[in-house]
């Protein structure tokens, strides 16, 4: 996994605002860069992917970690 160049917070926020925060942040960041999300909400693991395919961002991954999960986004 390449290092991200933001890091997102959502943990604690759910459905849709970790997708919208997602959208936020990266509509600020440039072509390229790397999107790290957090975030507790069960809905983020089928809604990251869905979204990124649906905006044509590039999804690159998702993990879980104690709960959290961590999602990766390129921006293009």
């Amino acid at each position: 996994m390449q290092k991200s160049s933001r890091t997102l917070d959502c943990v604690g926020l759910f459905c849709p605002m970790p997708i919208m925060k997602t959208k936020q942040e990266l509509d600020a960041m440039k072509s390229g860069e790397i999107l790290e999300i957090l975030a507790d909400d069960p809905a983020f693991e089928k809604d990251l992917p869905a979204w990124c395919k649906a905006t044509g961002e590039k999804f690159l991954g998702l993990t879980k970690e104690n709960g959290i999960f961590k999602g990766y986004v390129k921006k293009l």
